[in-house]
C-alpha cells in the first residue's frame, strides 16, 4: 500500500495527499499523523488535498476527528488545497470541518498560522552587500 508522506519542518508537520483515499486509507493516515505529532512534538500539521477529487462524508469525518485528535495534543490542523468541488460537495453533505483551518495553499496556511517563507541570503551575498554599503559615502545636503 503506497504511504502518504509526513515531512517534518521545524514545528511543523506537512502532509500531501498524492492519490485518493479509500476509507482504511484514511484510518491508517489518521493514525500515522498522530504518531509523528507524538514522535516529534510538531505544533502544526498542513494536510494538502490538493490531488483530491472527492472528500466523501467518511474521509470528511475522519479529517475532522484527526484535527480534534491533534487539538487534544495541542497541535493545529490547517486544510489546504481544497478545490470548489469538494468544497461545494461538503457543504451540500452539510459536513463541518470542526477544529480545521482551512488555507488556498500551504504558504497561505502557514501565513495564517504566523510562519513566513523567506530567501535567506547567502554568507556571499550579504558579505557583498554589507562591503557595498560599508564604502557607500554619506550623501553630501549642503550645510552651507
Amino acid at each position: 500500500m503506497e504511504q502518504i508522506p509526513i515531512l517534518k519542518i521545524g514545528p511543523v508537520l506537512i502532509v500531501t495527499i498524492q492519490t485518493e483515499l479509500h476509507d482504511r486509507k484514511a484510518e491508517e493516515l489518521q493514525e500515522a499523523i498522530l504518531r509523528r505529532i507524538q514522535k516529534t512534538g510538531a505544533s502544526v500539521v498542513t494536510v494538502d488535498i490538493t490531488a483530491l477529487e472527492i472528500v466523501d462524508s467518511f474521509i470528511g469525518r475522519v479529517l475532522s476527528e484527526t484535527a480534534r485528535m491533534a487539538k487534544i495534543m495541542d497541535t493545529r490542523v490547517v486544510l489546504v488545497g481544497m478545490r470548489p468541488a469538494v468544497t461545494i460537495t461538503l457543504l451540500e453533505m452539510g459536513l463541518e470541518l470542526e477544529g480545521i483551518d482551512s488555507a488556498i495553499d500551504i504558504e497561505d496556511g502557514l501565513k495564517k498560522l504566523g510562519f513566513e517563507l523567506r530567501k535567506i541570503e547567502s554568507p556571499e551575498t550579504r558579505s557583498e552587500r554589507e562591503t557595498m554599503l560599508a564604502g557607500e559615502e554619506a550623501p553630501d545636503y549642503g550645510d552651507d
